[in-house]
């Protein structure tokens, strides 16, 4: 009976092999984007102590930001976002060039008071004038 109910529900049967093999290639072309959303939800939701439905909304809301800017979509650069209280902590490698435009887009998003970049604040962008 079981058997029966399991063929009749399971994985099989709600997806199709070319549908899961469309999954696949989709989640491995975007891996960066998935992976960047897996480990900072793991740590908003599952590594803290002091789990908060806002915070997990807040969190997804600065993923989507960062998620919806080509330029900062499935980048291999940016790490892990993790947010503390209002400060949102980006993990990225130093020598991405786009980290002041990431910080920036991150600054946008409502409820966000602060952006660190490795656990320090970014360095202003100087701009060189040539005399």
């Amino acid at each position: 009976m079981f058997s029966m109910v399991r063929r009749a529900i399971g994985p099989g049967r709600l997806m199709s092999p070319m549908t899961r093999a469309a999954l696949i290639t989709f989640a491995w072309n975007q891996r960066h984007e998935v992976f960047r959303w897996g480990r900072s939800l793991f740590d908003q939701l599952i590594a803290r102590q002091d789990i908060s439905p806002a915070r997990a909304v807040r969190t997804g809301m600065v993923l989507f930001a960062i998620a919806s800017d080509e330029r900062f979509r499935n980048a291999k650069q940016l790490r892990r976002v993790t947010m503390t209280d209002d400060v949102v902590d980006l993990s990225v490698d130093r020598s991405w060039p786009q980290t002041w435009n990431l910080v920036e887009r991150v600054r946008a998003v409502k409820g966000v008071r602060d952006v660190t970049v490795n656990g320090v604040p970014p360095a202003p962008l100087v701009e060189v004038t040539a005399r």
